[in-house]
C-alpha cells in the first residue's frame, strides 16, 4: 500500500461514526424491531459491541430467521420516524464539501440498506456530494468482505490502488484492506493512516491530477 499523502481518484467513506451521528437512532430502532418480536431491548454496549456488522449479521445474531429484505424494510420504516436525531459528525459538511470542490468523486460504502443510506445522506445536506452509493442490501456479505468496497469502485470506474477508503470500524479497514484500498482509520489505528478529526483527511489526499504532484506520490497501479 502506498504512504500518506494519497494520491487519490475517488475517496470512499463510512456512513456511520464517520459522516453520521445515528447512534441513538439505531437504538430506538433496534428498540422496536426486538418489541416486535417479543424479545428484550438492547443496553448501549450491546449495541456498540456489534456496530456495523451488517443486516445480514443482525439477522443471524439478533433476529434469528428475519429474511434480511424484510428487516431492511423494518429498518428503513424505524429509521424514518426517528431520522430527526441523526447529526452530522464534527467537520463532515466541511471535509466533503472540500474534496467535492477539488474534483474528487466520492462514494460512501455502508452496510445499512441502500433506501436508509440516501435518506441520511439527504438528512445532512451530503447528498448532493456522493455520486456512488455501495450498500448492504446489495451484496450477499457487508464489510468486513470487499464486496461493498469492489461495487464502490466498479460504480466509480476506479482502480482499487486509486481509491482512499475512510472508516471507523475493523471491519472497514479489512474489507479495504482485501479489496486493495488504501484505508484511513477514523479515530482508528490499523490503516494506512489514522486522522482524529475528519478535516485532517485533506492534508492526506491528493488528486491524482494535481499539479505538480511527485512520483513518489503517485499510488501503483
Amino acid at each position: 500500500m502506498p504512504d500518506p499523502p494519497f494520491a487519490a481518484e475517488a475517496v470512499l467513506f463510512d456512513l456511520d461514526g464517520v459522516l453520521a451521528d445515528s447512534f441513538d437512532v439505531w437504538l430506538a430502532v433496534l428498540a422496536e424491531c426486538r418489541a416486535r418480536r417479543g424479545l428484550r431491548p438492547l443496553e448501549a454496549g450491546d449495541v456498540r459491541a456489534i456496530w456495523g456488522q451488517g443486516i445480514v449479521a443482525d439477522c443471524e445474531t439478533l433476529f434469528p430467521g428475519t429474511d434480511p429484505r424484510h428487516l431492511a424494510r423494518e429498518y428503513a420504516d424505524g429509521f424514518a420516524r426517528h431520522i430527526e436525531r441523526v447529526r452530522a459528525m464534527p467537520g463532515a459538511r466541511e471535509t466533503v464539501a472540500a474534496l467535492a470542490a477539488r474534483g474528487v468523486p466520492l462514494a460512501l460504502v455502508t452496510n445499512s440498506p441502500r433506501a436508509m443510506a440516501r435518506r441520511v445522506l439527504q438528512a445532512l445536506a451530503l447528498d448532493p456530494a456522493f455520486e456512488v452509493v455501495a450498500a448492504g442490501d446489495e451484496v450477499p456479505r457487508g464489510k468486513p468482505d470487499p464486496a461493498l468496497v469492489r461495487l464502490a469502485l466498479e460504480r466509480l470506474g476506479v482502480a482499487p490502488a486509486a481509491g482512499v477508503m475512510v472508516g471507523d470500524t475493523p471491519a472497514d479497514l479489512e474489507a479495504a484492506s482485501r479489496a486493495g484500498v488504501p484505508a484511513v482509520g477514523f479515530r482508528l489505528d490499523g490503516g494506512d493512516a489514522r486522522v482524529d478529526r475528519l478535516p485532517g483527511l485533506l492534508d492526506l489526499i491528493v488528486p491524482r491530477d494535481a499539479p505538480g504532484e511527485s512520483e513518489e506520490h503517485v499510488a501503483p497501479e
